[in-house]
């Protein structure tokens, strides 16, 4: 897998915590991925391929088949969850925007 990698801005100490320029605020960010061997027939076409017209099927492109995609939501490198940059010390886990064991079902 290929990650991103975006500069890191330094924490300048002046003023007030901004919001994270990495998750704008949210204190994650999504992590997609495709599932290996979990491909499925397409519903759009049946899994011929082609629609009734005969053209190339617009959802798997004439394959008849569909990936799946998982998406994760993963703690933002940036601000560990927190939503702003730089991260008060006076900040408390409580106040932090990610809490990951809110997203388990």
């Amino acid at each position: 897998m290929i990650t991103e990698k975006r500069p890191t801005p330094p924490p300048s100490g002046e003023g007030e915590p901004k919001t994270c320029p990495e998750c704008s605020g949210r204190g994650w960010t999504d992590n997609l991925c495709v599932m290996d061997e979990h491909e499925y027939r397409c519903s759009y076409c049946d899994g011929k391929g082609f629609g009734a017209g005969g053209k190339e099927c617009y959802a798997c492109h004439g394959t008849g088949r569909i990936e799946v995609r998982k998406t994760e939501k993963v703690v933002c490198p940036l601000c560990h969850g927190a939503g702003v940059y730089p991260v008060p010390a006076s900040m408390t886990a409580s106040e932090f925007a990610f809490h990951p064991s809110h997203t388990r079902k």
